[in-house]
């Protein structure tokens, strides 16, 4: 199965693309794994729209998911302000956020939830890749 859209940088399209994600991906794994990706994506999404619309330039972010026996593959490609490479290494615990903090809890989120974070910005664009293995436990 493999599912694209492309999205605007506005945070009611997080709203939208979210569960059309998920209804996709509703037979590909467990109820426990799709709130994992449900809660991952919404995170990358919404960092996604605000580094697209901080870069005074937004454009459109391709969201794509691919599944196979063994995973679920999920890719985000935004052309917002390009993000350091490292941008995933050495995020904070869950147990070390603030949770009373209104933002920064999205990064660790996302590591914790997926089975393996890629992050590629090259040529003015960011690249995130997000992996759950089917059968892992959320």
């Amino acid at each position: 199965m493999t599912y694209r859209l492309d999205m605007s940088p506005d945070q009611a399209e997080v709203d939208r693309v979210v569960p059309l994600l998920i209804a996709e991906l509703s037979g590909a794994l467990s109820e426990d794994r799709l709130m994992s990706v449900e809660i991952a994506m919404a995170e990358a999404l919404t960092n996604a729209v605000k580094h697209a619309l901080a870069s005074g330039a937004p454009d459109v972010i391709h969201v794509s998911a691919q599944s196979d026996a063994t995973q679920v593959r999920l890719e985000i490609v935004d052309a917002g302000a390009q993000s350091p490479q490292d941008l995933y290494q050495d995020v904070a615990e869950l147990g070390d956020i603030d949770p009373m903090n209104d933002s920064g809890r999205g990064l660790s989120l996302i590591s914790h939830l997926a089975d393996e974070v890629v992050f590629n910005p090259a040529h003015g664009k960011n690249q995130l890749i997000l992996i759950f293995n089917r059968d892992s436990i959320a």
